[in-house]
């Protein structure tokens, strides 16, 4: 694999609309390749620890990175390609779990991006997994590797660190929702020493046609049989609405939810130690708590929010018949776009944000916030790099190259 430096400032074209709405991909990052930037005033009370920052004249220095490995350029001579990349994994070997929507498939590579093998595949056998995919990958701390299987089957199959065999499984039962409710979306946010972390999204039984789609969202212990334990968290959805849409495969309109133009999400990382953090994206205020106790505390910046021009807001709406417009105009649209686009948690603990982009950005900015508040560095990205992982001072992008997905991973250099 070729290494070359990133150019800072690439141009792109801005899609006309993204999907924010998913789950996020947790993973980590060396203390030793961060560099402090600015000082910043704290505050506390009995109830909780908060630290507040604030860029005011200093900027955050920005962080160098050089792509030190590529997966999937067909230019480079690459044999392995992607329709589309869902998600990443790495453990602490370095080597690298790709998964592949419909057909859904999952590879894994050496941390020099030679291809190592396949991990399980689609079926009903033991190892095997529904395509699509639907539920979450993630590593162990010994570096077992799990696929929770959330829409047909209901599983969490775990494979073994070295070869790659599948070991066994975890069956895990219906989520016991109240009457009245049900569940949209179950994945799992990462292994802990005493079960796994569950995150689930619930929403009212009934899909009425709404100009307000109430969802609520639990971040739950799943024990290692199985089984439900304690409630860690909850906190709110996203914002959207519910109108009907004409789907061609069922030959009719059916009530179909949608998020609203630039609306706000929770976001939710599982760190180091059972720590977990969660915002919502309406402002830069990251509770962080341990799963194991009440503890908690508060990361937030103060920033200048971002005006949604007209040329942005009507490229959005495009998308959309009158029907959804008239539903997103009924429920109240936002003038200015959320603080952060996407949240990472790496493994010394620091929270990493996408802030959202003004309309003339040919680049990404990423954001790192230490426990303290402070804003540690930046690094940005080429317009349209998707980051998924961050792990020993390496990041893990999905990149389009050519018009193929292809993996970029650089290192960060002090």
């Amino acid at each position: 694999m070729s290494r070359s430096r990133l150019h800072p400032r690439i141009a792109r074209t801005r899609p006309g609309l993204t999907d924010r709405i998913g789950y996020k991909s947790i993973h980590g990052l060396s203390s030793l390749i961060l560099l402090c930037s600015a000082v910043f005033s704290a505050c506390s009370n009995n109830q909780s620890q908060n630290q507040s920052g604030t860029f005011g004249s200093s900027q955050p220095a920005v962080l160098s990175i050089e792509e030190v490995v590529r997966i999937g350029d067909e230019a480079a001579g690459d044999t392995v390609f992607f329709a589309y990349i869902s998600d990443i994994a790495v453990n602490n070997r370095g080597q690298i779990f790709i998964e592949e929507f419909q057909p859904t498939t999952i590879r894994v590579f050496d941390a020099d991006g030679s291809y190592l093998a396949d991990v399980g595949a689609v079926g009903s056998g033991p190892g095997e997994y529904s395509d699509p995919l639907f539920g979450g990958m993630f590593t162990g701390p010994a570096d077992s590797f799990y696929v929770f299987d959330s829409w047909r089957r209901r599983h969490l199959s775990i494979y073994g660190p070295d070869q790659f065999e599948f070991v066994r499984s975890v069956p895990v039962p219906e989520y016991p929702v109240e009457e009245g409710d049900r569940v949209e979306n179950f994945g799992i946010l990462g292994v802990v020493e005493d079960g796994y972390i569950a995150h689930l999204r619930l929403v009212p039984s009934r899909r009425l046609v709404t100009a307000y789609r109430e969802t609520s969202e639990v971040i739950r212990i799943v024990n290692l049989d199985g089984s439900y334990g304690p409630v860690v968290a909850t906190g709110p959805g996203f914002e959207g609405v519910v109108a009907l849409r004409h789907v061609p495969l069922v030959g009719r309109k059916i009530p179909s939810a949608n998020g609203i133009p630039f609306g706000r999400s929770m976001n939710w990382g599982l760190g180091s130690d059972g720590m977990l953090f969660s915002g919502w994206s309406d402002s830069i205020s990251i509770a962080v708590m341990s799963i194991y106790g009440p503890e908690e505390k508060h990361i937030s910046l103060t920033h200048d929010p971002i005006p949604i021009s007209d040329a942005e807001l009507e490229d959005w709406l495009s998308h959309f018949g009158p029907e959804m417009r008239a539903k997103f105009g009924e429920r109240g649209l936002h003038t200015t776009k959320p603080a952060y686009e996407e949240l990472l948690v790496d493994d010394n603990n620091r929270v990493w944000l996408e802030l959202s982009a003004t309309q003339d950005s040919t680049d990404v900015e990423w954001i790192v916030l230490d426990m303290d508040s402070r804003v540690v560095g930046k690094v940005i990205l080429p317009f349209g790099a998707r980051l998924k992982a961050i792990r020993g001072g390496r990041i893990y992008a999905v990149e389009t190259k050519d018009g193929m997905p292809t993996v970029a991973v650089y290192e960060l250099n002090v």
